[in-house]
């Protein structure tokens, strides 16, 4: 199978799910890191076809735990690897455009500490990155829902560099 036969497929079972269960899952995670001032710095990237101020997210994954998917996403769309967190510390809906259809979404975000920023990536082509306080963060990210989270979320972070 092609690779857009293969999209194509993938798309009409996330409609097809969409219509049994009113909505669909996605996992995503929060880049984060540590300053020298202890402060910290949220990765934000941008979408692909608008170019919003997002943060990575894809479909859960068969046979992957939700935060070895999210991580793999931010890995493949924002070229960072690091630690990330056991449990979702929030979550984020949206409405995605499918086929002419709204569908909603809930992402679970995951907290990423970042150990390596790949100065190559999968899709670096296609995506910027910026770093960005959480100040920033919930002035520039397009949702309103996602802004709060990582200012919530900002709040929670302790000197040692994990959520506590």
């Amino acid at each position: 199978m092609h690779g857009q036969e293969k999209m194509k497929k993938k798309k009409n079972k996330l409609i097809e799910q969409a219509r049994k269960s009113g909505g669909l899952q996605q996992v995503a995670a929060l880049p984060y890191r540590h300053r020298e001032d202890g402060n910290v710095d949220y990765l934000v990237i941008t979408s692909r076809r608008t170019h919003r101020l997002i943060i990575p997210k894809g479909w859960p994954m068969k046979g992957k735990a939700d935060r070895i998917a999210a991580a793999i996403e931010a890995r493949q769309e924002a070229g960072v690897r690091g630690t990330v967190g056991e449990r979702p510390i929030g979550s984020f809906s949206y409405v995605k455009q499918m086929e002419e259809m709204d569908i909603p979404v809930t992402a679970h975000v995951f907290p990423l500490e970042v150990k390596k920023l790949k100065s190559r990536w999968k899709e670096a082509d296609c995506r910027k990155r910026r770093w960005v306080s959480a100040a920033e963060a919930a002035a520039l990210l397009s949702d309103r829902e996602l802004a709060d989270l990582v200012q919530t979320v900002s709040l929670t972070l302790d000197g040692s560099g994990g959520l506590r």
